[in-house]
């Protein structure tokens, strides 16, 4: 279990991710926020994602692999893509991630980075950074993971690709299989320092979305088996009692 606290808005949140059973420790903080909690509460909603067995062998982890996404694997290498990972990065190097991120998020519309909690995890050692360039030099992805290292557990917090270009096919298609091989990369390195759970970071409950759906069936391509968990915020004051409503529409 990871528990970081963080303010938004001036108000305080403790924020806990994986929690076998929810805490009846007493906090400071306002609201108390979980991230996939193993098991439902009536504050919180159940969350779906994908989650790949680390335990298994490196054979069966490649099998399970579609056979498009091996063939974009492959041919990243052979293009001499070179895929990196900081399994311990500084709270700096969290926000020089944050920078890179929020001009990606600029661009596409998404909300930015969150770095109050980035340099939390960093401060933590929750946090994993890893990233992926081109031959020269370029960077084409980065992703940023947290990391439970008492379960063994890793879990995709921020995706960001190339901004430049992201409207040219090509480009799009390098990023691609940039990603593609960044992912794996992961998978093998995280395995080899005894993870045991590669987390893609959620899919939609609701099929219905077709952009969400898109980047779920990106996420399928690594194989894994579906899990639910619960999140959400619980009160820990009459404050937090006032405002959870509107902290759970946010």
């Amino acid at each position: 279990m990871i528990s970081i606290t963080r303010k938004k808005f001036g108000i305080s949140i403790n924020e806990i991710y994986f929690a076998e059973n929810l805490s009846s420790t007493s906090t400071s903080a306002t609201l108390r926020f979980y991230v996939q909690a193993k098991h439902p509460h009536p504050n919180l909603v159940p969350f779906k994602t994908q989650v790949v067995d680390l335990t298994k062998s490196t054979d069966s982890l490649s099998k399970a692999i579609s056979k498009s996404t091996h063939y974009k694997i492959k041919r990243a290498e052979r293009e001499g893509f070179s895929p990196r990972i900081s399994l311990n990065p500084t709270p700096h190097e969290a926000t020089l991630y944050a920078l890179y991120y929020d001009t990606f998020a600029t661009q596409k519309k998404l909300p930015l980075c969150n770095r109050v909690k980035l340099r939390a995890l960093a401060t933590t050692g929750s946090l994993i950074l890893s990233s992926v360039s081109d031959q020269e030099g370029n960077l084409l992805a980065a992703h940023a993971y947290v990391k439970d290292g008492e379960i063994g557990r890793a879990r995709l917090l921020y995706s960001a690709s190339h901004f430049r270009g992201l409207n040219d096919p090509n480009a799009r298609n390098k990023i691609g299989m940039a990603n593609r091989l960044l992912h794996w990369f992961e998978i093998l390195s995280l395995k080899q320092e005894g993870l045991r759970s590669y987390d893609l970071g959620g899919i939609p409950l609701d099929e219905t979305d077709k952009a969400k759906m898109d980047i779920a069936r990106f996420k399928l391509e690594f194989g894994g088996e579906p899990v639910i968990e619960y999140n959400g915020f619980i009160p820990q004051s009459q404050l937090g009692r006032l405002i959870a409503p509107f902290a759970r529409r946010r």
